[in-house]
């Protein structure tokens, strides 16, 4: 369950968004070690919990950390964590960045993603001071394909064979917008 309020950086209906605490360890192992979320992520994912727990002390530390930030993404009526979400590639120079996260498998498909990506959007260009948000997702996540189509970000880009995966190179879609095209 949740506790400390104070780590909250937003809600959605069904979700909070919040810090990393070392106790979800055993739920970020779970999500980065599934070869059905790693299908679709540029990671080599975790091999331990320690791993896990690694990840989480680098996004509990800003100032060393400072080109990512990283949240858990709660579910409100369980209270238990269920994906990750947040920014990578973070240039505040240029105030862009890349947005992204992952669900545990069994939430796939339930919304998730449509309800925060939005809210996660609106963080990055007030809180961040964002000008433009960047999606990079493999042309076979079709799932994703249609909800960056359908909050309006624009296709930008296309890189052949650009990710390996399981042996495999991967075709990845690029995605952007910018701030004053939101609605």
């Amino acid at each position: 369950m949740i506790h400390r309020k104070e780590s909250f950086h937003f809600e959605t209906e069904s979700l909070y968004i919040r810090n990393f605490f070392i106790s979800d360890k055993k739920e970020i192992y779970l999500i980065y070690s599934d070869p059905g979320v790693l299908q679709f992520d540029n990671s080599p994912g975790l091999k331990s919990i320690k791993e896990a727990e690694q990840f989480i002390r680098q996004t509990m530390n800003p100032n060393r950390y400072d080109d990512s930030i990283r949240w858990a993404v709660i579910q409100k009526e369980s209270g238990k964590l269920i994906g990750t979400c947040g920014f990578r590639n973070w240039d505040q120079e240029s105030n862009h960045a890349e947005i992204g996260g992952n669900f545990l498998k069994e939430h796939w498909g339930k919304g998730y993603a449509t309800e925060l990506l939005p809210e996660l959007i609106q963080y990055g260009f007030k809180n961040l001071h964002l000008n433009k948000i960047q999606a990079y997702t493999l042309r076979k996540n079709k799932a994703v394909l249609k909800l960056l189509e359908r909050l309006s970000f624009k296709r930008e880009g296309y890189f052949r064979e650009h990710q390996l995966l399981n042996g495999t190179y991967q075709d990845v879609v690029i995605y952007g917008k910018l701030k004053r095209e939101m609605q």
